[in-house]
């Protein structure tokens, strides 16, 4: 529906608007009021397995700052931005850690880079690090 901008209900709607709108020009310039934090978006993000771009898992809204600190908590992150470069810091930490692990096996027993090798083929997903296997000692006879 479209409102005549010289009519009074659309010069009193325009009072509430912040942006260009049907009622005409805005009445509450951002400038005026200023920079609002929330109502805040939070982003779960994660890269396709097909060509890589980036997969918006879950989208949620912060009313304050108590369901913010909630949300991060779960690991989403304020922004679509800042979550794709979470995603990629993530991909970074990973790709050091396998590196470092490749560095380390270098300087393992055969025996040990056997199990290394063992764990990494038990599971899909990239391994950063090998869990210790707890060394059994031997029990005196008493």
């Amino acid at each position: 529906m479209v409102y005549n901008p010289a009519s009074p209900y659309a010069r009193e709607m325009a009072k509430w608007e912040m942006g260009y709108s049907p009622y005409g020009p805005p009445g509450r310039p951002r400038e005026q009021v200023g920079f609002q934090e929330y109502p805040a978006a939070f982003y779960k993000m994660r890269r396709s397995t097909e060509n890589g771009s980036f997969i918006v898992e879950h989208m949620q809204e912060a009313a304050d700052e108590n369901e913010a600190l909630n949300l991060m908590s779960r690991g989403y992150v304020q922004g679509r931005a800042a979550a794709e470069a979470d995603v990629i810091a993530q991909e970074d930490k990973l790709a050091q850690a396998e590196a470092e692990l490749e560095y380390h096996k270098r300087h393992m027993s055969p025996k040990a880079q056997a199990e290394a090798q063992a764990f990494q083929e038990s599971t899909s997903a990239h391994v950063g690090e090998v869990p210790e296997t707890p060394i059994r000692r031997r029990q005196t006879k008493e």
